[in-house]
């Protein structure tokens, strides 16, 4: 049985999150960022945070038994659900009484807390989306049009610049920066950074590579490189290791490689 159990989302929240999940870690895994944001859940501490974006992998731990659930947000998707500007929470994780007040903070956790198995700690917090989204102000649409299609064009052309990002959207490149920060909360050459890299990973997945040179040069051309090296150059930016000494300790670390939100079909978004 894998620590990670990620769960499609119900129909009526499929624009909104990219998944549900469960987990029982135990030891040290390493996360790799992909642009979303998970609020969770973990029983050890009766803990309720929203992980904010992240630019760089990370590794954690959780005392052995500790269970965790939670939902992960479609990319540019929390910031109207939660009224917040989601550079202010980039590399951090935030306790979500910060966010939502103290008062409903408590009621979700009471209500978490009271479920009795992880699927029906989902689904409390597949309920507390379905507020968010009904809750959002009239004339906000959610998810944002701006940021959909900024996904949208760097999914099918991962080397376009800001300038054509700016151009395609009608927008000046400082209004670019500032809805991706917004959004996303970093600027679209780090946006493109991260999608590329996840691609690389679901190809490298689907391929079942483990890193030869030859597979790697193969691998970093069908994800959007311009070649290997920078292939190399993103993977160090972003682990801190070469492609192949990552791909080599990335599969053991994550025993659920059918994990469908990391196939190709997770960035063909449509708005």
């Amino acid at each position: 049985m894998p620590w990670y159990v990620p769960v499609p989302p119900p129909p009526t929240l499929a624009h909104v999150l990219a998944c549900t999940w469960t987990a029982s870690p135990s030891g040290i895994h390493r996360l790799v960022p992909d642009a979303c944001l998970d609020l969770l859940w973990i029983d050890s501490g009766r803990r309720l945070l929203l992980c904010g974006p992240e630019t760089t992998a990370w590794d954690f731990a959780l005392p052995d038994g500790t269970t965790a659930v939670g939902v992960r947000y479609r990319p540019g998707v929390a910031a109207p659900l939660f009224g917040i500007d989601i550079s202010t929470i980039r590399n951090q994780r935030v306790v979500v009484a910060g966010l939502i007040g103290q008062p409903a903070a408590d009621a979700l956790g009471e209500q978490v807390e009271a479920a009795n198995s992880p699927s029906r700690c989902v689904a409390v917090l597949e309920r507390f989306v379905t507020a968010q989204v009904d809750g959002t102000a009239s004339g906000v649409p959610v998810p944002d049009p701006v940021a959909e299609q900024i996904l949208n064009v760097l999914a099918s052309s991962p080397r376009a610049s800001a300038s054509e990002l700016a151009a395609g959207l009608g927008i000046t490149t400082r209004q670019l920066h500032r809805r991706s920060m917004g959004a996303f909360g970093y600027g679209t050459s780090t946006l493109a950074r991260l999608l590329r890299f996840q691609r690389f990973l679901a190809v490298a997945e689907a391929d079942g590579v483990t890193g030869s040179a030859r597979s790697l040069a193969r691998l970093a051309a069908r994800a959007g490189y311009t070649d290997q090296a920078h292939l190399g150059r993103d993977c160090r930016a972003i682990t801190g290791r070469t492609p192949a000494a990552f791909l080599t300790g990335y599969f053991p670390t994550f025993p659920n490689m059918s994990d469908p939100y990391k196939t190709e079909d997770r960035f063909t978004l449509t708005l």
